[in-house]
């Protein structure tokens, strides 16, 4: 599988190489790449999707937690040292 992700690969070089003055034909090039690297792409299952958001949506929680208390901290040892 590997050797024909190669193989393309050094095909769009090489149609790079030889479309390096042409604008349109390096524009059109650039799409085909594009959706040659589109379709390698794999979609999640439900599962997994739900997995993945609950798994963001939980580190995002604990970042929050952590930061607001740093923040909380500084704020008395600011406050203590300077003063109210």
């Amino acid at each position: 599988m590997a050797d024909v992700y190669e193989a393309a690969s050094e095909d769009v070089v090489e149609q790079a190489k030889a479309n390096k003055g042409n604008i349109f034909a390096r524009t059109v090039l650039f799409f085909n790449q594009v959706i040659g690297e589109l379709k390698k792409v794999t979609r999640p299952t439900y599962k997994e999707l739900v997995n993945y958001t609950g798994v963001v949506l939980a580190f995002v929680t604990i970042v929050m937690v952590v930061i607001s208390l740093l923040d909380w901290l500084f704020s008395v040892v600011v406050n203590f040292t300077f003063g109210a």
